[in-house]
């Protein structure tokens, strides 16, 4: 019903444009010499008040035009200018205009490209934003990047294609949600990570902590992750090769091919494999002691391909594409949520997923709204088989036969999900500086699966379709007012139903239930170089669908779950130099608070299933500097501090645990990297960077622990500190196309933990390639 009012609304205002419009408009598009679409490039008629500033897909506008001849300008940092003349008779779109490099320093040259991530960092909600060109070169996955941010921690284990958990703020798990285009990933890819992604066609990530806006958030309470999608319009190849220690291999390739009439085809496609064959110190079962043991039963292998075709640029869209995508993974699993005495050394899961999305844009009232739709159709099969009756040691020998099945009990099964999704939104420009955004999202999943060790249909629990309906609406203001204040509150509606069964009885259960949330954001400019701002968010959070219904392999069910909620508070300052010396220097500083009722977090058992908590808090604060020299040499460093503990508790035998801090969530922790990049080093345009990165985390509990223990009082309840070194350099090649890359890992070979203590790698190397091109 929300979707059909806000294509009412379209309709209405699509009839009223003619009646509203005033004069002509000039639009087009901005490209480089090479192709390449211009954001930000002001373009403008000469001896007139007229301008415009290119988008994100290089297309301007310049509204209110008379008839008449006029000299039309573009001119863009690290281009040359540009003019030509058109006449205008009515409304027109001009040729593509072509803006040659004017040679300028690497560091001139990506001004503008940087500057929506500064848009971004002083909005009055807290939000990190990065562009993945400028990082690539160092980060293997895309975890990698996330984890350098400051107030934000990604534990997952060495192993590459295991599940990742995000901490932001010190909220974390699946309250932190991860979106693609700003669909969250858990609909687009039931039961694949954030690490799986290929960065060949990632431009940027956008990192809220705390509130985000209602045109990326759906029920996300610590805040969330938004990948921005790359569809270049046109020509271009881009590929990339990384081989790294533990026979791990990544590569990608994407091709983006266009023509004048801005009708554009990209073809992408992704292979990553690694046998996560790293050593670690684990209990050995025929001798009884803590050995040096190599992962044996580890091997991770995904493959990815994608084609999309589309149009932009058109007076019936801005923007339209359809894209479909396969991709296909296999896990070995060797371990549990915990490391045990005994090994796994038979269970694995093959995971396969289609899907189709369409998304359309369209602007009105000469760009004064703006409509943009998504939609998009997955299914994905999950086979999962743990039949093995054999015992492995962590030497990777069987010592025993025990009865089948080594995480529960002997399962051999596929999973089938299917997921329909669609976000619809407006967005209405009511004057300048002053804007209202409404959004839908509506999510259907269904899962169905076969138990293939069960005789009796009718005792398959798999066999029962289970299903779980999500909408989420929100409304938003935003606001600038005296050149100094800007505003932005927003009224959210979380709705859901699930259509269950309990696994046990195989007795139906439905759950049904509607909840208002809202935020606002303020920030205020003391002055050019400073800022301050604060937002608040009473917010809720809807289980997960596999946290329901477990996901057919790892991760059982719990149909009990039910709603997080919590109150988020934010409070930050911010000062960037503005000088024009040497020496370029900025930081910010963020204090938070969050109150969790119900949280909901990953069981500290052996078993991984999810449960609800009564009450926990959460206090900290994170801050971050960086300052750059014009002699190519940079340090940025970031800290986090929290305290999170239990507040409340209903079951009075848990009475000791209120004032205990909440397990496996560090409270500590921060990151330092100092690098130097040179131009025309060796060779004229030729690009070197070197950098060292050092990260610290502080001991912290990963199981339950009273109010009163610590790390000296019972260790082995904590996980001990960990200080990581990496190392590594680039060098672009430009005649070559070419960007090789060099990199170390864990240095100096230290002891490194994640999850509840499962051991990370020790020291290990990795080489990239990447070859791009975008001249033919």
């Amino acid at each position: 019903m929300k979707i059909i009012r806000l294509t009412l609304l379209l309709v209405f205002v699509s009839a009223s444009y003619k009646s509203i419009a005033q004069g002509y408009s000039v639009r087009g598009v901005v490209k480089s010499s090479t192709g390449e679409l211009l954001p930000f490039t002001t373009v403008s008629l000469k001896s007139t008040s007229k301008a415009g500033i290119s988008d994100s897909l290089g297309v301007f506008i310049i509204n209110d035009v008379k008839k008449g001849e006029y000299q039309l300008t573009a001119s863009s940092v690290g281009y040359k200018n540009f003019e030509r003349k058109i006449v205008v008779n009515g409304t027109i779109s001009v040729e593509d205009i072509f803006l040659e490099s004017a040679g300028l320093d690497l560091d001139e040259v990506v001004v503008r490209q940087e500057k929506q991530t500064k848009i971004l960092e002083t909005k009055p909600l807290s939000v990190k934003s990065i562009e993945i060109r400028n990082v690539i070169t160092q980060n293997v996955l895309l975890t990698d990047i996330v984890d350098r941010i400051s107030g934000v921690r990604i534990r997952r284990s060495s192993s590459l294609g295991d599940r990742s958990d995000i901490s932001i703020n010190g909220i974390r798990g699946d309250a932190v949600r991860v979106y693609i285009d700003g669909i969250p990933m858990e609909l687009l890819y039931p039961n694949f990570d954030i690490s799986m992604l290929p960065l060949a066609n990632i431009k940027r990530l956008d990192v809220y902590k705390g509130v985000l806006p209602v045109d990326v958030g759906t029920d996300a309470m610590g805040g969330g992750i938004n990948i921005i999608t790359e569809q270049k319009s046109y020509n271009s190849l881009k590929a990339t090769y990384f081989a790294g220690s533990y026979n791990t291999h990544l590569a990608d390739i994407n091709v983006g091919l266009a023509n004048k009439k801005n009708y554009f085809l990209n073809l992408s496609a992704a292979y990553n494999y690694s046998d996560n064959s790293y050593g670690m110190n684990a209990l050995v079962y025929e001798t009884n002691k803590v050995e040096r043991v190599r992962r044996f039963h580890d091997r991770f292998r995904f493959f990815y391909g994608g084609i999309t075709a589309g149009v932009h640029s058109k007076p019936w869209a801005d923007e339209l594409r359809l894209t479909f995508n396969y991709s296909k993974g296999y896990k070995e699993l060797q371990n549990g949520a915990r490391v045990n005495h005994v090994a796994f050394g038979g269970v694995v899961y093959h995971a396969e997923n289609t899907g189709l999305t369409l998304k359309y844009d369209k602007s009105f009232l000469n760009e004064k709204l703006l409509f943009t739709t998504i939609g998009n159709y997955s299914y994905q099969m999950m086979n999962y088989v743990d039949t093995t009756s054999n015992v492995y040691s962590w030497s990777g020998k069987i010592v025993g036969r025990n009865a089948p099945g080594e995480y529960t009990a002997e399962r051999l099964t596929d999973n089938y999900s299917l997921s329909w999704i669609n976000r619809s939104g407006l967005s209405f420009n009511l004057k300048k500086g002053h804007r209202i955004m409404a959004s839908n999202l509506y999510a259907r999943q269904r899962l169905t699966g076969v138990d293939f060790l069960e005789k009796e249909i009718s005792e398959d629990y798999l066999r029962i379709p289970q299903t779980l309906m999500k909408n989420v609406f929100g409304l938003q203001y935003e606001g600038e007012f005296y050149d100094k204040l800007t505003l932005s509150s927003a009224l959210k509606r979380f709705d859901y139903v699930l259509n269950g069964a309990e696994n046990y009885t195989f007795e139906l259960v439905k759950k049904k239930d509607g909840i208002w949330g809202w935020n606002s954001g303020l920030k205020y400019d003391i002055n050019e170089e400073f800022f301050v701002r604060a937002s608040y968010e009473k917010g809720y959070l809807i289980p997960q669908f596999y946290q329901f219904v477990g996901n057919g392999a790892d991760v059982l069910r719990n149909t009990g779950l039910i709603p997080e909620s919590s109150n988020n508070l934010n409070a930050g300052i911010a000062y960037t130099d503005n000088s024009t010396g040497p020496v370029r220097f900025s930081t910010t500083l963020n204090g938070f608070y969050r109150l969790q009722n119900d949280i909901i977090f990953l069981g500290t058992s052996l078993l991984k299933v999810y449960e609800n908590a009564d009450q926990v808090q959460t206090v900290g604060f994170e801050g971050e500097a960086t300052a750059g020299h014009t002699k190519g040499f940079s340090l940025s460093t970031n800290i986090t501090f929290l305290r999170k503990k239990f507040t409340k508790l209903k079951d009075p035998n848990n009475q000791y645990l209120v004032g205990a801090a909440f397990p496996n969530n560090p409270n500590f922790f921060g990151n330092l990297e100092f690098a130097w990049q040179k131009s025309n080093l060796w060779i004229k345009n030729g690009q070197f960077r070197v950098y060292t990165f050092y990260n610290y985390v502080a001991p912290f509990n990963h199981i339950l622990v009273g109010k009163n223990n610590s790390i000296k009082t019972t260790p082995d309840a904590y996980v001990p500190v960990q200080h990581r070194v990496d190392a590594g350099c680039s060098y672009k090649f430009p005649k070559q196309n070419l960007t090789a890359s060099v990199n170390v890992i864990n240095l100096l070979n230290q002891e490194l933990y994640d999850n509840f203590l499962v051991p990370r790698a020790g020291i290990n190397f990795n080489a990239k390639i990447i070859y791009e091109l975008t001249k033919f």
